[in-house]
């Protein structure tokens, strides 16, 4: 039960769902870092090579790019190519006529977008989102929270389970009947989203037979070119020439026209995708944040340019080692692990949520929660839910695995 997207014949394709255990992360991010600590990790990543004694661009010739135009060259993906992937890797389970597998579950890492993805999906094929239930309905124990609003519950998406339990006493319930119910086709045929984390904790804390499993296949860096080529190619920008800020080299492959031997590939994206496991979320905001453009060279409407002064616009990457990512200390990790952890575990709590479900000792106050924020570990939703930061994940997730927390596998 995998697929993939169309893609070029021969070349991999962008968005592909296959088993967990075809899951491979970049290379780089396999665990002798866990071994080796937090300090090996960042001197992993940071580049070796001295910087240029003479550099294009100096960051004081750079600025960052306008919003409006930001969301023109790197916007936020809306999860239609990725629901046609596993759209393709249902197939069979969909057109099977046999109920032995009720259900499918989906997982996702953090900033997996699984949300997105399994709503477009339900949207390709009419079936019904269902809402998580609210965190009053979970301490009640409304076990029938599924069935409200419908007689006829027999093709559904809930796209993120997680959002159906809590760690505590009285949030274990629903769940667990959730999935029992589920698992054995009382509900009829369903779709699960859930969050890596989650799952993680869940399959211990229900002891029901796991589902059949389907993940993202992680972004390396030639997934990442081509899918951040791709939001360049829709812009409506004329050509764009993506270059590290420091040397020059090509960030992204130059167009056709320019290409010539001589031409030095940075490994930027390399450096991107192990940093990020491969999560596409996570590269996506690094690779927004890293864009830069000099004052003089904003990029130019394709409609508008005019044939004889055409030039590409080159947008510059601020290099690896230049690039401001969280490099909390051990200490600060280790006092607040357990509200980091917590967070992992519900992909996101409110602060009074989170009280509740962290013991006296670690309770956040809302200076810890801002100290963590300006640290760049969490940030917050504009529903008031604290969530690990995309940028801060790759170490927290470290520091946690290394300290004998419980992780996800991705």
């Amino acid at each position: 039960m995998a697929s993939s997207a169309p893609s070029d014949q021969g070349v991999a394709p962008l968005w592909q769902y296959v088993a967990v255990t075809d899951y491979c992360p970049p290379a780089v991010t396999v665990e002798h870092t866990v071994r080796t600590g937090l300090s090996a990790f960042w001197q992993h990543f940071c580049t070796k090579e001295p910087p240029p004694e003479t550099p294009f661009k100096t960051e004081e010739e750079l600025q960052s790019i306008p919003g409006i135009l930001l969301e023109r060259i790197a916007p936020a993906p809306d999860g239609q190519r990725a629901a046609l992937a596993l759209d393709e890797a249902l197939t069979a389970w969909l057109d099977s006529v046999q109920m032995d597998q009720p259900v499918v579950l989906v997982l996702h890492p953090p900033y997996g977008m699984h949300g997105d993805i399994l709503k477009a999906w339900a949207g390709l094929h009419e079936w019904r989102v269902l809402p998580p239930p609210t965190t009053g309905q979970i301490f009640r124990r409304e076990t029938d929270w599924i069935m409200s609003g419908s007689a006829n519950l027999t093709s559904w998406v809930l796209p993120n389970l997680e959002r159906c339990y809590l760690r505590h006493a009285h949030g274990l319930t629903l769940v667990r009947r959730l999935l029992d119910q589920a698992c054995s086709g009382a509900l009829g045929r369903g779709v699960i989203g859930c969050d890596s984390w989650a799952w993680a904790f869940l399959r211990r804390a229900w002891s029901g037979a796991t589902p059949p499993l389907l993940i993202l296949q992680s972004f390396d860096q030639h997934r990442l070119a081509r899918w951040f080529q791709s939001f360049a190619s829709k812009s409506g920008i004329s050509d764009l020439i993506f270059r590290q800020a420091d040397n020059g080299d090509y960030v992204l492959p130059p167009p056709t026209d320019t290409q010539n031997e001589s031409a030095n590939i940075s490994d930027f994206l390399q450096q991107l995708a192990a940093y990020s496991r491969g999560i596409p979320g996570i590269a996506h905001a690094i690779w927004r944040a890293s864009l830069r453009t000099a004052p003089d060279e904003l990029p130019k409407d394709a409609s508008t340019a005019k044939e004889s002064t055409y030039q590409p616009t080159t947008l510059w990457i601020t290099p690896w080692r230049r690039f401001k990512r969280p490099a909390p200390t051990t200490d600060l990790l280790r006092q607040h692990a357990f509200i980091l952890h917590t967070l992992l575990l519900h992909n996101g709590l409110s602060a009074e949520w989170l009280s509740q479900l962290l013991p006296a000792s670690s309770q956040p106050s809302p200076a810890t929660l801002y100290r963590l924020e300006s640290a760049g570990l969490i940030k917050q939703q504009r529903n008031g839910f604290w969530k690990i930061s995309p940028l801060g994940y790759p170490a927290i997730r470290l520091f946690l695995k290394s300290e004998g927390y419980l992780t996800d596998d991705l």
